[in-house]
């Protein structure tokens, strides 16, 4: 009697355990509010660092997070609870991630079955449906949405059917390209080498020359007041402005965020030379008006610049405005109220890094306190102070908004109004 009696306590222990694993949940968040790549255009068997947005998406500031891909290959497959350690993001702060990758290697890696030149291949058919992912605690109990990372396809093809020799591409491709650049967005620099001429010959009939090295550029912002030189006897200089073939036979000039590029220019070794730019409060007060630059055949013997004359494509394009985020907005509706109202609290266009907004309502002896939902445009709440603050006497009622972090970022008192 006492062997089945203990029996039985095993069996249904062990089914308790196997019940409560399976109640186990994944927690879902949403996906990326924003993503961008740089450089803005990429070819998928060349480095490219994509960003992630996950402000509003639910996921704790800061925390790990990982990239779970299955197309076109799966490289982390079999490992949803133990995330890789090459499949981690990098955390930038402000609830930006990054991965940085050559798309071709990265998915002929791991538990992938194909090669480089697979990958290459199948992404530039039709039948590719794109980068689909999702980001993930390295347990995989947090998830975000399933979503399509940005790639250029439809770029390349554009660019092919335009019959222009050179193309700007600046900003966020979900938000649409725009050839007129701005100081901090993403610019990449497309050009057609058998349409774009250096010293009245293509690009193309240029790079068979047999002394042919590179293609470099020479470039500066407002009429040259702030430059990136062309130093042809410094290598990090020539790495940093090479204009550079890719597979699909187009030219492109990564030049990543002109404000970060035109911020410093590479000099011996590791000396790096400030421009006015360098500095934050310069930079964002800066005004952007064009930048001129200079497409030229670097000289084979690096002892000097190479011929400004003949040897060069000199062109110029102009700046677009940039548009900065709106200062917050904070609102208070109905603007008189007792504790016996319902008010509503909306806070508008809310710092990067706000995260979920708090509210601490204070009236007499009582404190109300909660969340305010919504996104970063825009998080609103309504409160019914009858329920909240019953019985409640007070000559003034206190609000404060607060970060996620705690932090305040409104504080507002209220006069109460004598109830006739």
């Amino acid at each position: 009697m006492k062997k089945n009696c203990i029996k039985n306590i095993i069996l249904l222990t062990a089914f308790l355990l196997v019940s409560m694993a399976g109640a186990a949940q994944t927690i879902d968040h949403g996906g990326p509010q924003r993503m961008w790549t740089v450089p803005a255009v990429f070819s998928v068997d060349e480095e490219v660092t994509f960003y992630f947005d996950m402000n509003d998406a639910g996921f704790r500031e800061g925390v790990d997070l990982y990239l779970w891909c299955w197309n076109p290959s799966e490289p982390d497959a079999g490992n949803w609870e133990n995330s890789s350690d090459f499949a981690k993001l990098t955390y930038q702060g402000d609830n930006i991630y990054t991965m940085t990758m050559v798309p071709t290697k990265y998915f002929s890696s791991g538990a992938s079955s194909m090669s480089e030149q697979e990958v290459y291949d199948y992404c530039q058919t039709a039948d590719w449906p794109g980068f689909w992912c999702r980001l993930k605690t390295k347990d995989g109990s947090e998830e975000s949405d399933v979503f399509q990372a940005p790639d250029s396809r439809s770029e390349w093809t554009d660019f092919a059917e335009s019959g222009q020799d050179v193309k700007f591409y600046s900003g966020i491709k979900a938000q649409g390209f725009k050839e007129l650049f701005t100081l901090n967005d993403p610019l990449t620099v497309v050009f057609n080498g058998d349409l774009f001429t250096i010293g009245g010959r293509t690009m193309n009939e240029v790079a068979q020359d047999a002394d042919f090295i590179q293609f470099g550029t020479h470039a500066g912002l407002n009429d040259w007041e702030v430059q990136q030189q062309l130093n042809t006897w410094r290598p990090k200089c020539l790495e940093k402005v090479k204009v550079k073939q890719l597979t699909n036979g187009y030219w492109v000039w990564n030049i990543g965020v002109p404000g970060d590029y035109f911020a410093t220019n590479p000099g011996d070794g590791d000396e790096i030379i400030p421009t006015i730019l360098a500095d934050a409060d310069t930079r964002s007060a800066y005004e952007l008006e064009n930048i001129c630059y200079l497409v030229v055949k670097v000289q084979p013997n690096g002892e000097g610049n190479p011929d400004w004359g003949p040897n060069s494509g000199d062109k110029s394009q102009k700046a677009g405005a940039a548009v900065p985020y709106p200062d917050p907005v904070f609102g208070i509706f109905p603007t008189k109220f007792t504790p016996k109202d319902i008010i509503t609290l909306t806070r508008q266009y809310n710092e990067r890094n706000a995260g979920e907004l708090k509210y601490i309502v204070k009236a007499g002896s009582k404190t109300l306190t909660g969340e305010i939902p919504g996104v970063r445009d825009k998080r609103t709440v309504t409160l019914n102070l009858t329920d909240e603050l019953s019985g409640t006497t007070a000559s003034e009622i206190e609000i404060e908004i607060q970060k996620e972090d705690g932090t305040p970022v409104e504080k507002r008192t209220i006069q109460v109004p004598t109830e006739d």
